[in-house]
């Protein structure tokens, strides 16, 4: 009997080298690391100039309103009483609404502002009705009251109608600077026009205001 210890069919009990040499392993080889892109000095001007587009559209400065007349010197009688002079109104956006109390779309309108003077509370911001065609003081108070109206009211002449420009139907809506210029005109009325008009007062508000020097040394 043999005394040789019997092989496993298919193995020799020599050790054979490995032919990739001595000391290789699996498990202790890590990925060629991949060949690194070439940057050209083009491709650097090229992010350049992507970058600055980017920049340039994110810091675009927003258009300043346009003045396209003045607002007319004025001193009107208040339905609640007292006067309302133009040069109260210097340094605050206004809004002066020429209405009717015969007009309906300018009693449709009317709500619309209550909200707006409601959102501008602490604002340098003026809503002011300017009543025409409609009846004594004591009548346009009457109906300032049957309407709602939240903001001051008065009464209109015709001389400080005419230096508006006076209007061919109402309602005319005029929207005045801190500068007491005047910025945009709206005549009638439309279904976004008072939200156009909020628009356009918050566009007025962020533009900045120094009183004249002659004002100042009164």
């Amino acid at each position: 009997m043999n005394n040789m210890d019997e092989e496993a069919p298919g193995h020799t009990g020599d050790k054979q080298e490995d032919p990739r040499g001595p000391g290789y392993n699996e498990g202790n080889l890590a990925a060629a690391p991949a060949a690194r892109p070439r940057f050209r000095p083009a491709h650097f001007i090229l992010i350049g100039g992507l970058i600055a587009l980017i920049v340039i559209f994110a810091v675009k400065p927003a258009t300043t309103p346009t003045a396209i007349g003045q607002m007319p010197k004025f001193n009107l009688i208040k339905i609640a009483g007292g006067e309302l002079k133009s040069e109260d109104l210097k340094g605050n956006v206004a809004v002066i609404d020429f209405w009717a109390s015969w007009c309906t779309p300018c009693k449709i309108e009317i709500p619309q502002y209550n909200k707006v003077v409601a959102s501008m509370a602490g604002k340098d911001f003026q809503m002011i009705g300017y009543a025409v065609d409609s009846g004594t003081i004591d009548e346009v108070r009457k109906s300032a009251q049957e309407l709602g109206i939240q903001y001051p009211v008065v009464m209109a002449t015709d001389e400080v109608t005419e230096k508006f420009g006076n209007y061919r139907g109402l309602p005319t809506t005029f929207i005045i600077g801190k500068n007491g210029k005047i910025y945009k005109k709206y005549e009638g009325t439309s279904a976004d026009k008072v939200a156009q008009i909020a628009k356009d007062v918050e566009a007025l508000l962020a533009v900045p205001y120094t009183e004249p020097i002659a004002q100042l040394e009164r």
